[in-house]
């Protein structure tokens, strides 16, 4: 049988020969060919592996809030008037000390009747500075000092109505001012406002706080961060985790080095956090960065 292949293709006819060294080309192309696509093949598989980072989900609370500005207020705040025409005959009390209710703070002598007219403190508090000096005319409804009770202050600060679902008294708030470093005053709000400012949408609230060793004053600009909800024992992760398709939100978890794709349901959002009402579970593992570049059933490699 060789022999007959070799006379068939004998140097004797040299269009038989060109026959045979196209066909032993044809054959060794073909498996240069076949080993080239194996190997790149192999490469492309490799390089579909997509490197990501990942996360446990965070068991804890997830936390609505609100930050709002107040100028904080004295608890009670009185500015006293003269009441009749007339010159300071005399000054009870020394400028910024604690004074009581009833308390004598200025004798005037009346040009409008005979006689003297004393003004008292209409209330425990703190007297202000003297707006008048001994022997000054005055004129009715003249000011003549203020008396502040900062015993306990009043933080009070506008809300948006959009809010107005969570607002009541068990409503949680800390305060803070760059005036005061180091210190933070928590509460709940006290009093929430009847009515809805028609120009500015807003609705007035205020807390009250203690102030017992007089360290706040009336007028300080304070920061107050209220919770307007709380859920314990939340799923959280990162908030760059969510991946939106369709006005729909989707996460990616790790099941064997294998990115599936999982629809979830997304809750309050807080600290870069977010809450997870439905679609986890507790143990699972979700990709917070690189995700932009799977697909459900991408192969993974996970990196610190």
């Amino acid at each position: 049988m060789l022999n007959k292949i070799r006379n068939y293709f004998s140097f004797d006819n040299p269009l038989r020969l060109i026959i045979l060294l196209l066909i032993i080309g044809l054959l060794y192309g073909g498996f240069s060919m076949y080993g080239k696509y194996m190997y790149y093949s192999k490469f492309a598989n490799t390089a579909k592996i997509i490197s990501v980072k990942v996360t446990p989900i965070t068991i804890g609370p997830a936390i609505k809030s609100y930050q709002a500005l107040s100028t904080i207020e004295a608890s009670k705040s009185s500015e006293l008037k003269s009441r009749v025409n007339g010159i300071i005959e005399k000054i009870h009390f020394k400028e910024t000390e604690k004074v009581v209710k009833g308390q004598q703070l200025f004798s005037i002598i009346s040009s409008d009747k005979v006689g003297r007219t004393i003004i008292f403190s209409p209330f425990d508090g703190y007297v202000g500075l003297s707006r008048v000096n001994v022997g000054e005319r005055v004129t009715k409804g003249r000011l003549l000092t203020t008396v502040d009770n900062n015993d306990v202050m009043k933080l009070v600060f506008n809300l948006p109505e959009n809010i107005l679902g969570y607002l009541n008294r068990n409503i949680k708030f800390t305060a803070t001012s760059d005036l005061i470093p180091n210190r933070k005053y928590e509460g709940r709000i006290n009093f929430i406002d009847t009515r809805i400012d028609t120009q500015s949408r807003t609705i007035k609230v205020y807390a009250l706080i203690d102030n017992e060793k007089n360290i706040l004053k009336p007028g300080i600009f304070m920061k107050v961060n209220l919770v307007l909800l709380e859920k314990k024992d939340s799923y959280l992760i990162p908030e760059e985790s969510i991946v939106n398709i369709n006005s729909k939100h989707f996460v990616y978890i790790v099941e064997n080095d294998i990115a599936k794709l999982r629809e979830v349901s997304i809750g309050i959002r807080s600290n870069d956090m977010i809450e997870i009402e439905k679609g986890l579970n507790a143990k699972d593992i979700v990709i917070f960065l690189g995700q932009e570049k799977l697909k459900d059933g991408s192969t993974i490699n996970i990196i610190n």
